[in-house]
């Protein structure tokens, strides 16, 4: 079990590495970089979502868990971010869009990313690494140990750009490095656990169980990329984002395809 929550946060503690090369190269705020990173990641989402979640899961327990997870990931994801926007969450998307506007229309910087964006992406990132450690889990149940570090090592290197975008967002929305290193440190924990139980709870569950559960992450995901991550990059980078993410989208499918080779 231990082993199992270790190789859970080495995934997913790109995010912490993504976090200090944002705070030693500041340029990485500026809103072209951000816009770059966040297209690029969204390709990578996409594929993700795609190869790793949805196509597995139908493979697993057919088209109705599948579905069910992608309802209840997409509607959940929905409602958690309005429930914040609406009741206790200090930022106000409809002023912060506002600001944008203006800023754009008086020739001004215009910002990588808002407070909401950024708290938007580090919920759904938060929801996509919990299945992803759960298959961690149950992957060190294999006979061959190569195939959990062959996964390890794609969840790491796929999520590095993401998160060095994230955090770029975290901090252009004017968080301070020690508030962002705690929210991405939580879901580095909650990595960990998740691997740990997905070793432990989860071993023989009943194959639709696990698909629901993948499929939850494919649903919010889709929510993440559409409402927060593709306006980041079209607003960095314009019309440029739809190229950089293809390359995303090719490097993730290059990653997804290097355990079966």
């Amino acid at each position: 079990m231990l082993e199992a929550a270790l190789f859970g946060a080495l995934a997913q503690s790109a995010l912490i590495i993504g976090a200090l090369l944002v705070w030693r190269f500041r340029s990485l705020t500026r809103s072209r970089p951000v816009g770059l990173l966040m297209a690029f990641g969204a390709g990578a989402v996409i594929s993700a979502v795609a190869t790793d979640l949805v196509a597995v899961s139908y493979e697993e327990a057919g088209e109705g868990p599948t579905a069910l997870g992608i309802a209840i990931g997409c509607v959940g994801y929905y409602l958690i971010i309005r429930f914040l926007e609406r009741h206790g969450a200090s930022e106000k998307p409809a002023e912060e869009a506002v600001e944008v506007m203006e800023t754009a229309a008086a020739g001004g910087e215009i910002p990588a990313a808002t407070q909401t964006e950024a708290r938007n992406i580090t919920i759904g990132m938060l929801i996509d690494g919990v299945p992803e450690s759960i298959a961690i889990g149950l992957s060190l149940h294999l006979a061959n140990p190569g195939v959990s570090l062959a996964l390890v090592g794609s969840i790491f290197i796929a999520s590095l750009p993401e998160a060095i975008g994230v955090a770029a967002a975290l901090q252009a929305g004017g968080f301070p490095l020690r508030r962002i290193l705690a929210r991405l440190s939580m879901i580095v924990v909650v990595a960990a656990v998740s691997a740990a139980l997905g070793y432990t709870v989860l071993e023989g569950a009943p194959l639709p169980l696990i698909a629901i559960i993948q499929s939850i992450a494919a649903g919010a995901l889709l929510v993440v990329v559409v409402n927060e991550m593709v306006p980041i990059a079209i607003r960095g980078v314009q019309r440029h984002a739809g190229l950089v993410a293809a390359a995303g989208f090719v490097f993730s499918a290059i990653l997804a395809w290097i355990p079966e080779g």
